[in-house]
């Protein structure tokens, strides 16, 4: 029997008929993969304690349709609690972006690495924004959705830190009489978070997402409640 033994992280679970689990996970070989856990609900499951959310586990699975059918799910390593409840819910976040903007047949490679880290940085981190900021940055590069912070997208200029930028998703920066300061682009660019820039970071990574959610048909005012 063909084996697709990997590790894996449940990113979303629902209840399927009256006894089993529909679960998404994101995997270190396929990516994002939906499988029926088969009797998942019953007190003596063989899945018991090991369906939770952010547990990394090792997952094989059977089926030639996109739905597949979980055969093994055992947790590798002990259950870390977040630091703070705001990193709990930031960890949600993160799992409802992949399982978003990640479609089922993407190739999962940087994504779960990337993923892996953001999750263990929440765990024992508490500069909770700048994690949420890096990953989102880095999840709309790997995703070719990269923000472009070095150049004008009209003029073909290197972002100046002494002028005055507007914004358009998919688009770029190009100078305006007002927006956002060159020099916080450059910085947010470079990684050298601050209280200011960061705000300025999440609004753009916000307006970004927003704007691909709208061609997913996902309602981002929901999203960002």
């Amino acid at each position: 029997m063909n084996t697709n033994l990997q590790e894996a992280y449940i990113i979303h679970s629902k209840a399927y008929k009256e006894t089993s689990m529909l679960v998404t996970f994101f995997c270190r070989s396929d990516g994002k993969v939906t499988v029926v856990a088969k009797g998942s609900k019953r007190p003596k499951s063989k899945f018991s304690g090991n369906l939770e959310p952010f547990q990394k586990t090792q997952i094989d699975f059977v089926g030639k349709s996109t739905l597949k059918t979980l055969i093994t799910c055992d947790a590798v390593g002990p259950f870390n609690e977040f630091c703070t409840r705001v990193n709990l819910y930031s960890a949600f976040y993160i799992n409802e972006l992949i399982n978003t903007m990640v479609k089922s047949n993407e190739d999962p490679e940087g994504l779960f690495d990337l993923y892996e880290d953001c999750m263990q940085k929440l765990y024992s981190s508490t500069e909770t924004e700048i994690i949420l900021r890096s990953f989102e940055l880095d999840l709309l590069r790997l995703l070719g959705y990269e923000i472009n912070f070095s150049s004008d997208y009209i003029s073909g200029g290197d972002i100046d830190s002494d002028s005055s930028y507007s914004y358009k998703a998919q688009m770029g920066f190009t100078k305006s009489n007002g927006g956002y300061k060159g020099e916080d682009l450059i910085e947010i660019k470079k990684r050298n978070f601050n209280h200011n820039n960061l705000l300025i970071a999440k609004k753009i990574t916000k307006q970004t997402l927003e704007f691909y959610f709208e061609e997913l048909n996902v309602n981002s005012r929901s999203f960002f409640k």
